[in-house]
This record gives C-alpha cells, sequence and structure tokens, in this order.
C-alpha cells in the first residue's frame, strides 16, 4: 500500500485524496466474499442432492395412473356397464397402444369390451358374465376372454392329470387361483381361474382370433397368446372384477 502512495504522490504534491484502503481492509472484505461464494456453492449441491433424492425414492414409488372412475349402480343394467369399464381398463392397460380390438365371434356393442349378462335368477348378480375381444398388434391377431360367475367357491381350481402343458395353484388373500397352460384346442392357451368368496373368475388368452372348437383345431395367428400367463394372472386379480 505505501509503493502505491508514493507512486501517486509523484503525480498529486498536494490536496490528495484520502485513501480509505488498507492490508486488513482488503483482507477482511476478501475473506468475506470468498465465505458468500462457498456458502452459495453449498446451498446448490443442497438442492442438487435433494432433486436426485426425490427423483431416486418419489418416482419408483409412484403408484399406477388411475382411469376414469367407473359407474356404480344397484340393477343388472347398472352391474353389466360397470364391469365393462373395468374389463376394458384392465385390459387395455396390459396391451401395446397400437392394438386393435374388436369383438371375438358374433357382432354386438359398439363397445368390445362390453359384457354380455346371461341371466340365471332375477337378481343384479344372479347372471353369468361374459366378454370376448379379438385383439391385432405387430405380432398377430389372438383373443382374451373373461367370464365371471356368480356363485362363490363353486369350483376349487385342483390340478389333474391330463392335456395340460402347465398347470399350478396359489392359496393368495382373493382365494384359490389356478394357472393353467394347454394346446387342447389347437391354439396355445393360457388361462386364470379365481374361486373367491364373492364368485369365480375365469380369464384366458390365446394366440389365436377364431373361437376355440374342441370338435375343431383352431389355427394359431401369432407367436404366443396376446396376453402372457403373468398379465392373465394379473387380470383376474383385478378388485374391480369382484360384484
Amino acid at each position: 500500500m505505501e509503493d502505491v502512495r508514493s507512486a501517486l504522490t509523484t503525480y498529486v504534491t498536494e490536496g490528495e485524496p484520502p485513501i480509505g484502503l488498507s492490508g486488513d481492509a482488503v483482507l477482511t472484505a476478501a475473506r468475506r466474499s470468498r465465505r458468500q461464494h462457498l456458502l452459495t456453492g453449498a446451498v446448490a449441491v443442497c438442492v442438487v442432492v435433494l432433486a436426485l433424492g426425490l427423483a431416486v425414492v418419489v418416482l419408483p414409488n409412484r403408484g399406477p395412473v388411475a382411469g376414469p372412475a367407473c359407474p356404480s349402480g344397484a340393477t343388472r343394467e347398472a352391474l353389466v356397464e360397470r364391469l365393462s369399464c373395468v374389463v376394458g381398463q384392465a385390459v387395455r392397460a396390459l396391451l401395446p397402444p397400437d392394438a386393435r380390438v374388436s369383438r371375438l365371434g358374433d357382432e354386438g356393442p359398439s363397445d368390445p369390451f362390453a359384457v354380455v349378462a346371461d341371466p340365471v335368477g332375477e337378481a343384479p348378480r344372479e347372471a353369468n358374465f361374459r366378454t370376448d375381444v379379438r385383439v391385432t398388434d405387430a405380432r398377430g391377431t389372438g383373443s382374451v376372454t373373461v367370464v365371471l360367475y356368480p356363485t362363490p367357491n363353486s369350483a376349487t381350481p385342483l390340478c389333474v392329470p391330463g392335456d395340460l402343458i402347465s398347470c399350478s395353484v396359489e392359496q393368495l388373500p382373493e382365494g384359490t387361483l389356478q394357472l393353467t397352460t394347454d394346446r387342447s384346442t389347437g391354439a396355445l392357451t393360457y388361462r386364470a381361474a379365481l374361486s373367491a368368496p364373492w364368485g369365480y373368475a375365469a380369464v384366458s388368452s390365446n394366440d389365436t382370433g377364431e373361437p376355440e372348437r374342441k370338435d375343431l383345431q383352431t389355427p394359431s395367428q401369432r407367436p404366443e397368446p396376446t396376453l402372457t400367463l403373468d398379465q392373465v394372472r394379473q387380470l383376474a386379480l383385478t378388485p374391480g372384477l369382484a360384484f
């Protein structure tokens, strides 16, 4: 600082303005600036770490996006409408986005997932509910069938020797679940049968878009069924199927 003062004195010999700087003042200002930069950097790092933590912890635990709420009601017509909605949402969630869906067999309602009720009694739930859809995607054409029976525990699934390729039975909180793979009609078929306190659900998917007939071999139209065995299992355990 004295060298600077001496240099200035060469040009200003009188009435020079006072120099308000000192070595201690400059060092103090430098330390203060350094602390501010370090604090700002630490805050930025904390923000980044927190954001990454949220991405790692929160995102994987995010639940599936819920679809529109299905209607409810006490009549058989209302029950058919609700089951059609539940089945449609559940199956579509398992299909590729470009899959084309239509009704399997005879022409019916415009909604391919519309459930058909076969009345067995007068009460709204005293009916067998069924829907069959043909699905075509990049792999070919197959089908998905959902059948619901109202009689609780009417058929407890069991594995017995036969023509099945595979068979397993699980005891679950929802009931007894049987998974099978067979080609008895020519088409490769995955099935899930749930015997629950509310009734019985049978879900199947195969590798053909033609109705299966036991007296006629059904040709395959894709390398594998539309849904995997795990997806058929998931569909059979859909909570909204209970009625």
